[in-house]
């Protein structure tokens, strides 16, 4: 349970399954990221879809939506750079 002023981080199938891709020193880093994601402050959306935001790590990004009203950041992709160019050409192309 997320306390006040805190969120819950939720991840997709899709982010929870690329997330077990990942090796393991990698996989480490990118959960210490997601989870000062529950009270770090969003830095970057996507210039022209602003509901989508970018979290970087090192090489990688994860995209997220946030729902201020059920203080939760869904996390709906993780992956390196390039795999996150081909993912923003499928969705907003």
């Amino acid at each position: 349970m997320a306390q006040k002023g805190e969120f819950s981080v939720l991840l997709t199938d899709e982010a929870l399954s690329a997330l077990d891709r990942l090796d393991k020193s990698v996989r480490e880093r990118v959960k210490k990221r997601l989870e000062a994601l529950r009270t770090l402050r969003p830095a970057r959306t996507l210039r022209k879809h602003g509901e989508v935001w970018i979290l970087e790590i090192g090489d990688f990004r994860a995209l997220y939506l946030i729902d201020e009203k059920a203080a939760t950041r869904t996390i709906f992709f993780i992956g390196n750079h390039k795999e996150y160019q081909k993912r923003y050409l499928k969705m907003f192309g």
